[in-house]
C-alpha cells in the first residue's frame, strides 16, 4: 500500500515537469529578455595646469587649474587632494560656488578653475585631481608640489668677527658699535654669520666713512646658513652694516645701521680706558691725543637725531701700536690705486673685491711661477723642436735650473769678438757619424761632459742655426787641440778629461742675432736668477704670503729662497780668489775678453770661461785649484812667458787671495 502511494507521487511529479517544459518553449517564443554590460574602463586622467610643480607662490588662497578628463560612460565628479589627503571630494562637472571654494568650469578649453576660499598657511605642499566615473572608476593626475610664502624673510645675524651677536632684521638696533677681536691684535678681516630664510638672497653693503661703499651679494645656504668675510678694514672706526634680504618670492628685510669697531692695540699691552661720548648739547670731554677722529651716526629707528661721539686715543710712552704686515701692505695697495684714474681704480677695486680674486690670490704666487717656468721651457725648446727627442727635453729642463745644474767645464765661445755662445747645441758623434748624446751652453757658453765612448773615436759637432762651425781658421801651434777644436777625433790616447774649447763665428755680432734668440737669451738670463729678479720674486711672494696667506704661496716663496739661496751659493763658490793682470807687450792697456781653461792635475777638475777684463785687471774668480795649468786664449793674443809665446802656464796658487801678472801678446 505505502509502495503504491509513492509511485503515483511519482508519476505525478513526472507529468508536471514534462508539462511545464512544454508550456515553457511555447512562451519563449513570444518573451523580450535585457541585460546590463559592466563598465570596466577608466576615466582619461586629468592635465594639472597651475600652480606648475615646485612653484613658489605668495598668495594664501591660489587658484588651481586643470584640463577635463573624458569617460566612455560619463564623470561622475572630480575630488581635489592637498598633501595627499582628500581637501574636496564630490566636485561637480558645472559650476559651483559654496562657502568652501569657488569651481568655474570653461567648457570652451575645457578647464576647471578652484579657488579656494580659506586661507592655506605659509608651507609646502603637494596636490593632484582625481576623475571618478559613475562606476566608481577613478584616474589621478601627476603628484605636483608648491610653497607659499607670504612672509618677509627672516635674517639675524649671529656674529661679526669674534663676538657674538643676535639683531634681527625688522628689529631695533643699538647705535653703540660692537666691539670685535679684543682678544687678536693680528686679526682684521672680520667674518660675519647670520642664519635666515633658505635660499635668500642678501645684499650686503659695507660703509666705512672716507671710503668707498663695498657691496657683496651672496645667498643664504639650503640649510639657512649665511657666512661671508670681509675684506681688511680700517681700525677705530665705526664701520656701518646694511643687509637687504630678498627671499624666492621678492619678499623683502632690512636690517641696517649695524655698527661695529677693530680697536688698534698697543704693545706692550695697557689697562683699557673708556672713550667719552657726549651729546651734542654737552661739551665733550676729551683726553689728549695726537689724533682726533669724530664720527657722526644714525643711533637707531628711535631716535633719529644722530649722536657725535668723538673718539680720542692716546698711546703712553713707549707703547707702539699693533699693525700686522698684512694691513700695511693693504694700505700701501690703496694709496697706489688712489693714484690711478678714477675709472681704472674702480675697476682694480671691484675685481679686488670679487668671489675670483679671494680664490686666485690665494695661490696665485705659485701659480705665477709656474707659469714663467713653463714659458720659459716652451720658449727654449721652440728653437730645438725640429730635432725634438725625449734626451733633448731633458737637456732644456736642465737650463731651468742654472744653480742646481751648474755646468763649468768645457766651453762654446763666438771667436771674432771672444763672447760666449749660449743655447747652442753640442752634438757627439760616434766612429760612424752617429749622435749618441748632446748638450746645449747655457748663458755663460758652458755644457759638462757627455757619454764620451771609452773603446772607440769620437768627435764634436756644433749644430746651431746662429753660430757657424767650423770657424775655417787654422788653430794657433801653440795650442793642444782641445783648446782650438774644429772636428777633431777624440779617444783615450789623446784625452784625459781636459776642457774642451769650441770656437765658433756669428754673422756679425750680438746685435745682429734674431730678435726671438735674443729673447731666449734673456730668458735664460733671468733663469740664472741675477740679484734684482731674484729680490723682486722674493718681494712679491712675500708680499702675498703676508697679505693672502696660504700653503700656495707660502710653497712659492719657499722655492725663491731657495733659487736664490743656491745662486748666492754658487756666484761665491770656491774657498780661494784669483785677480790676473795682464800686461800686453808695448805697455799698452788691455780691455778686452779673454777665454781661460784651468785644469788641475791634484783634483782632476777642470773649467772654462770667457773672462772680461778692464784696464788688464779681471774681476776675482773664485776657485778650489791648488796648482792648475792656465790655458790663455782670444782672437790675436797669445800667452808668453820667458818672451817666448807659449800654449799655457802651470800656477801655484795657494793663498786665500792672490794675483797673478799674465805676459799677453798680440799675434
Amino acid at each position: 500500500m505505502i509502495l503504491l502511494k509513492s509511485f503515483k507521487k511519482l508519476f505525478f511529479l513526472l507529468f508536471c515537469l514534462l508539462f511545464a517544459s512544454f508550456y515553457g518553449v511555447v512562451l519563449a517564443s513570444e518573451v523580450n529578455v535585457s541585460a546590463t554590460i559592466p563598465d570596466t574602463t577608466y576615466p582619461s586622467v586629468p592635465i594639472l595646469i597651475e600652480p606648475s610643480d615646485g612653484s613658489l607662490l605668495g598668495d594664501n588662497t591660489p587658484s588651481f587649474k586643470w584640463y577635463e578628463a573624458t569617460d566612455n560612460m560619463g564623470l561622475s565628479h572630480y575630488a581635489f587632494y592637498l598633501n595627499g589627503n582628500i581637501y574636496y571630494n564630490n566636485l561637480p562637472l558645472t559650476n559651483l560656488e559654496t562657502s568652501l571654494f569657488t569651481l568655474d568650469y570653461d567648457s570652451l578649453n575645457g578647464i576647471y578653475t578652484l579657488t579656494p576660499k580659506n586661507s592655506l598657511s605659509d608651507n609646502s605642499y603637494t596636490w593632484k585631481i582625481v576623475a571618478v566615473d559613475y562606476a566608481d572608476l577613478a584616474s589621478s593626475s601627476d603628484t605636483w608640489d608648491f610653497r607659499i610664502d607670504t612672509l618677509a624673510p627672516n635674517f639675524t645675524l649671529t656674529k661679526i668677527g669674534d663676538t657674538s651677536v643676535n639683531i634681527s632684521a625688522g628689529s631695533v638696533v643699538s647705535s653703540t658699535p660692537v666691539i670685535i677681536f679684543k682678544d687678536d691684535a693680528t686679526a682684521n678681516e672680520p667674518t660675519l654669520i647670520a642664519s635666515g630664510e633658505p635660499n635668500s638672497s642678501v645684499k650686503l653693503t659695507v660703509i666705512v666713512p672716507g671710503d668707498t661703499d663695498k657691496i657683496y651679494t651672496t645667498n643664504i645656504d639650503g640649510n639657512g646658513y649665511y657666512e661671508i668675510k670681509l675684506g681688511i678694514l680700517p681700525r677705530d672706526t665705526d664701520i656701518r652694516l646694511d643687509f637687504i634680504i630678498t627671499d624666492q618670492i621678492g619678499h623683502i628685510s632690512v636690517l641696517e645701521k649695524v655698527y661695529f669697531r677693530i680697536q688698534l692695540q698697543y704693545w706692550p699691552t695697557t689697562s683699557p680706558t673708556s672713550t667719552p661720548t657726549t651729546s651734542p648739547t654737552t661739551a665733550p670731554s676729551l683726553t689728549p691725543s695726537p689724533s682726533v677722529s669724530l664720527s657722526i651716526k644714525p643711533s637707531g629707528s628711535l631716535t633719529p637725531s644722530p649722536t657725535l661721539t668723538p673718539t680720542l686715543s692716546l698711546a703712553p710712552s713707549g707703547i707702539i701700536p699693533i699693525i700686522p704686515p698684512k694691513e700695511i701692505i693693504h694700505e700701501a695697495g690703496d694709496e697706489l690705486i688712489e693714484l690711478l684714474p678714477e675709472p681704472t681704480a674702480n675697476a682694480v677695486r671691484d675685481f679686488l673685491n670679487s668671489a675670483l680674486w679671494k680664490k686666485l690670490s690665494l695661490f696665485l704666487a705659485l701659480l705665477l711661477l709656474l707659469v714663467f717656468y713653463l714659458f720659459a721651457f716652451l720658449l727654449l725648446l721652440s728653437k730645438f723642436v725640429g730635432d725634438f727627442s725625449l734626451t733633448l727635453l731633458k737637456k732644456i729642463f736642465i737650463l731651468l735650473f742654472p744653480t742646481l745644474y751648474q755646468a763649468k767645464k768645457n766651453l762654446v765661445f763666438e771667436y771674432r769678438d771672444t763672447l760666449a755662445s749660449p743655447l747652442v747645441k753640442v752634438e757627439l758623434l760616434d766612429q760612424d757619424e752617429q749622435v749618441i748624446d748632446l748638450a746645449i751652453s747655457n748663458l755663460q757658453g758652458n755644457f759638462n761632459d757627455l757619454n764620451y765612448p771609452l773603446d772607440k773615436d769620437w768627435r764634436l759637432r756644433v749644430k746651431d742655426s746662429n753660430f757657424y762651425y767650423p770657424i775655417g781658421d787654422e788653430k794657433p801651434k801653440q795650442l793642444e787641440f782641445w783648446h782650438f777644436y774644429q772636428g777633431q777625433v777624440f779617444n783615450a790616447d789623446n784625452y784625459h778629461g781636459q776642457s774642451v774649447v769650441i770656437p765658433t763665428l756669428r754673422a756679425a755680432g750680438q746685435d745682429n742675432l734674431p730678435i726671438l734668440e735674443r729673447f731666449r737669451i734673456y730668458m735664460l738670463y733671468l733663469l740664472d736668477y741675477p740679484n734684482w729678479f731674484a729680490g723682486a720674486l722674493v718681494l712679491f711672494c712675500l708680499l702675498f704670503v703676508f697679505r693672502y696667506f696660504s700653503i700656495y704661496n707660502l710653497i712659492a716663496l719657499l722655492f725663491c729662497l731657495l733659487m736664490f739661496a743656491f745662486r748666492l751659493k754658487t756666484a761665491s763658490s770656491g774657498e780661494k780668489q784669483l785677480i790676473l793682470n795682464t800686461e800686453l807687450s808695448g805697455a799698452s792697456q788691455f780691455s778686452d775678453n779673454l777665454v781661460l781653461s784651468f785644469f788641475d792635475k791634484i783634483t782632476n777638475s777642470s773649467r772654462s770661461l770667457v773672462m772680461p777684463f778692464e784696464f788688464s785687471r779681471s774681476k776675482p774668480l773664485r776657485h778650489d785649484f791648488s796648482k792648475p795649468v792656465l790655458t790663455v786664449f782670444a782672437r790675436k793674443i797669445a800667452l808668453k812667458k820667458d818672451n817666448l809665446v807659449v800654449g799655457s802656464e802651470q800656477i801655484s796658487l795657494f793663498q786665500k787671495k792672490e794675483e797673478i801678472t799674465l805676459q799677453v801678446e798680440r799675434i
